[in-house]
């Protein structure tokens, strides 16, 4: 008859929130990053909404690459192109087209900075769920794990 092991349950539901902590952190860090390019492309150099999102998004995303990889899936082997680099980049797409998209048609209706930052806020946070589940699933699952039921 199997046993539940609630040890390592429990040290599984640990990991987990640790690493959604982590995960969350790290977009922060990403928000700040883009917001503050995405503000200064729209102000400063005078933009369009358009290529100022796309300027905030081609600063960000390669830290968010990296310390997704590293300090939250602490993945240290080598870099997979395949497996990890292209989905990754390809999720950041899907962010990018989707806030250019939003940004773009309410840049046609006002020039207000704070509504156009808000408005891709509002979109990539539509794929941030996703994407963390890509991530934590498909590209970085952790290997190795304990079995939570042991059989006698």
């Amino acid at each position: 008859m199997p046993v539940i092991n609630q040890a390592v349950i429990a040290e599984a539901v640990r990991e987990h929130w640790r690493k959604a902590l982590r995960y969350c952190a790290v977009s922060a860090v990403n928000v700040v990053v883009g917001l503050s390019t995405l503000a200064y492309a729209l102000e400063a150099l005078d933009l369009t909404p358009a290529i100022a999102n796309l300027t905030a998004w081609m600063v960000s995303t390669g830290p968010a690459y990296l310390l997704s990889r590293y300090w939250v899936w602490q993945q240290l082997g080598a870099n997979s192109v395949k497996s990890e680099i292209l989905p990754f980049w390809i999720i950041a797409f899907v962010g990018l087209t989707l806030s250019t998209g939003t940004i773009a048609l309410l840049g046609m209706i006002t020039d207000n900075t704070p509504v156009l930052m808000l408005s891709t806020v509002v979109a990539y946070g539509v794929v941030w769920v996703a994407k963390y589940l890509v991530l934590d699933g498909l590209l970085w699952p952790k290997a190795g794990d304990e079995s939570v039921v042991e059989v006698l």
